[in-house]
């Protein structure tokens, strides 16, 4: 799956949400209790239940265990993207009272969601989506670099200085701070720039072989990030569950209310 698929379908979704939501105020005036208001209610409290359960499932339970994490994660950050949407559409605008607390709760979690999305993004895991130890990621680091090594052993004096003087780096053994873990995709964006001007000071000729070079230095500096990475991440990860799990259990106790309040009155 490509990176970042769920966001650009889920802002995609959105978009055309906002058409028809456009075409929904064209022919009436919107209102919650609108025919067409309680549908996309209802279809947002769906999309959001399923957001607050099925991943949940996946991970805990073995007999829930078909189609990868990492896609359930997927559907996940999907669903509570395009839910909260269609709820901020039932809303109509109008925020008073116990919807108003809802709506507020939602934006809460939804905010909540992109800053774990984002920290997940530094945790190192497999193809299938099951989170790396340690030693994992040090016996890959090794064979990136045995993989550089000979890849540059019939290659220029030049070549081989550089492959040598990046193989040579090692984890620091120190841990990633909180605020380098956060800027991790500004590191990445750095380490591509240092190697790219490395590689730019080659002669034309090595320069045009250097492709697969880079990606090979790439990946082992992100994995001598993601070494740094393990504890630091798993720390900030069980504080971000500690915040948005009461998030999440209050914004649904406050739409169960609201939903038994709008049945009975």
């Amino acid at each position: 799956m490509n990176d970042n698929f769920e966001l650009k379908l889920s802002f995609l979704v959105v978009f055309f949400l906002l058409l028809v939501y456009i075409g929904y105020e064209l022919v009436t005036t919107p209102a919650g209790g609108h025919p067409f208001g309680h549908g996309l209610g209802i279809l947002g409290a769906v999309l959001m239940v399923m957001t607050e359960t099925l991943y949940s499932l996946r991970k805990r339970l073995g007999w829930f265990s078909f189609w990868p994490v990492r896609h359930w994660l997927s559907f996940h950050i999907f669903t509570g993207i395009v839910g909260p949407t269609l709820v901020f559409m039932h809303t109509a605008l109008e925020f008073r009272g116990l919807a108003g607390f809802t709506f507020l709760m939602t934006v809460l979690v939804v905010l909540s969601g992109f800053l774990g999305r984002y920290i997940y993004t530094a945790v190192p895991r497999s193809l299938a989506g099951v989170e790396l130890d340690r030693r994992t990621l040090e016996l890959e680091l090794w064979q990136a670099r045995q993989e550089l090594m000979a890849w540059s052993a019939d290659k220029s004096m030049q070549v081989q200085i550089l492959v040598s003087r990046e193989a040579a780096a090692t984890p620091p053994p120190s841990d990633l701070s909180v605020l380098e873990l956060l800027g991790h995709r500004w590191q990445e964006a750095r380490e591509r720039r240092r190697i790219g001007q490395a590689i730019r000071q080659l002669d034309r000729q090595e320069q045009a072989r250097m492709g697969e070079i880079e990606k090979q230095l790439r990946r082992q500096q992100r994995l001598i990030r993601q070494i740094r990475s393990l504890q630091t991440v798993r720390r900030l990860m069980g504080y971000w569950h500690t915040f948005h799990i009461p998030l999440g259990l209050t914004l649904f106790t406050a739409m169960f209310i609201h939903i038994v309040a709008t049945i009975y009155y």
